[in-house]
């Protein structure tokens, strides 16, 4: 068994062991495993049962987990992602833009699309045609909106009528007061780097509320019974009355799930040495994206949003995980807790909440990758960000920030620019319409002198910068 496997997942040609993938799978799993419970919570305001939240949670995860560990041999680990859920359940179902049936269609036609995109290459077109800027401020949104709704759940953040917002009652509210004491002991167990940190935070703000109320749950585990059975009956096609609202859902899916799932899988693939030196090629990728699709189509039949590729698997790389095993042993950990939803159903707010206060702390990271003192750059970032937790809208966000760069490409004459570079590479260019005329090097420098495209202006021009990506391009 132990040679099949080795020979299956290559897993001595990536330097690595059985005992080191499983135990590489087991730390992914227990830092992901937060998900079971702040994910429920969530679609729960959208009137998803927690029990059949965890279901759908956990059989999505698990399917996708296998999927990239058999076909990519990826140690990546899948799971839903919290700012799609909030998106779902606070701008489109809360905001009584669409009911929960038209949202979850939303979910699974993004799978199908998702597919059809990967399988068509169109994911490298969406990746170059957004502005960095754009993509840092979207994550920089989710994440302040994931921190916001964390407090609103446990009235950190209370309706105000003079000020519209303000600070909840920290002294007579227990819940709020266990909270805070669960944003600072989370925080310190990852500052200190301790394995599952943010599952002992759970676990002991849980176990402290449950005594003082005495409120312990009555059950742990129980069978997987799937109980709100018209979630499977998705709608064929959308209501025209909301068609708008519900494919302005589907492209924001669609796009934070490309923009999550590339950004995320190279910066794991580098982690882990998965990257091809010669050709910058990370074998198995689109699989990934694949698996992304199968999940989300399956998320969709059980009440939960798109699965996208999670950055928390990087504890398990640093474990030493290299190939899908350890996805594989994340996947068999998704489906044991299939049989623990009462539990998981069970978890206060008080216990999750500083979970996604946490997790919007770390999508801020984000800002540093932000060029602050360009303000063609900076004002779009900020845009996208501060509109999404004031407006309690990941699309407000993205429509501002898209739009406002769109405008600067144009204002900042950086269209102009491309537009001349274009122009003179087709016509000066050896394989140009006038390839058949030899120039000597003096006329040529001359030409381009004169129309603004010397050697130095193109190194400098939006489009030859390496790694920067334009609008427009």
């Amino acid at each position: 068994m132990s040679d099949f496997l080795d020979n299956f997942f290559k897993i001595t040609e990536r330097g690595s062991t059985i005992s080191t993938e499983i135990r590489a799978g087991t730390a992914s799993f227990f830092t992901l495993s937060y998900l079971l419970l702040v994910n429920p919570q969530i679609m729960g305001k959208a009137g998803v049962a927690q029990s059949d939240a965890v279901i759908g949670t956990a059989l999505s995860s698990a399917i996708s987990c296998f999927m990239v560990g058999f076909f990519a041999n990826l140690p990546f680990g899948m799971a839903p992602g919290l700012g799609l859920s909030a998106y779902l359940s606070f701008s489109l179902v809360q905001a009584n833009l669409a009911t929960l049936e038209d949202s979850l269609t939303a979910v699974f036609t993004t799978g199908i699309l998702l597919f059809i995109v990967a399988l068509t290459g169109f994911t490298t077109l969406l990746m170059r045609i957004v502005p960095e800027c754009v993509k840092y401020g979207i994550v920089m949104g989710m994440g302040l909106l994931i921190a916001m709704i964390g407090m609103v759940f446990v009235d950190l953040i209370v309706a105000n009528d003079d000020t519209l917002v303000g600070l909840g009652d920290i002294t007579e509210d227990i819940q709020l007061q266990l909270t805070i004491f669960g944003v600072i002991l989370v925080g310190t167990l990852v500052y200190h780097d301790i394995k599952g940190g943010i599952l002992i935070g759970i676990a002991v703000v849980a176990l402290l509320l449950w005594t003082i109320t005495s409120s312990f749950p009555t059950q742990i585990a129980d069978l997987p019974v799937f109980r709100n059975e018209h979630f499977i009956q998705l709608e064929l096609m959308f209501d025209p009355s909301k068609a708008a609202v519900l494919w302005t859902a589907v492209g924001c899916f669609l796009l934070i799930c490309v923009f999550d799932i590339s950004g995320v899988m190279f910066g794991l693939s580098t982690m882990g040495g998965l990257i091809e030196e010669d050709t910058g090629h990370i074998p198995g990728n689109l699989w990934v994206f694949f698996a992304s699709a199968v999940g989300t189509c399956v998320a969709a039949i059980f009440g939960s949003t798109p699965i996208i590729c999670c950055i928390e698997t990087a504890s398990g790389i640093k474990e030493g995980g290299r190939t899908g095993l350890t996805a594989c042993v994340i996947g068999c950990y998704f489906l044991l807790s299939l049989f623990l939803s009462p539990l998981f159903a069970a978890i206060p707010n008080a216990a999750t909440a500083p979970v996604l206060i946490l997790v919007g702390t770390m999508m801020m990271g984000e800002s540093s990758k932000i060029e602050w003192h360009d303000m063609s750059k900076a004002l779009p970032a900020f845009l996208t960000a501060i509109l999404m937790p004031l407006t309690y809208s990941i699309t407000t966000g993205m429509i501002f920030g898209l739009g406002t760069a769109a405008a600067f490409y144009v204002t900042t004459g950086q269209c102009f620019n491309d537009i001349k570079s274009a122009v003179g590479n087709t016509y000066l260019s050896p394989s140009g319409p006038n390839s058949d005329i030899e120039e000597p090097p003096e006329e040529r420098q001359l030409i381009l002198e004169q129309g603004g495209l010397t050697s130095e202006s193109s190194v400098h021009s939006p489009i030859a910068k390496e790694g920067k990506q334009t609008y427009g391009t």
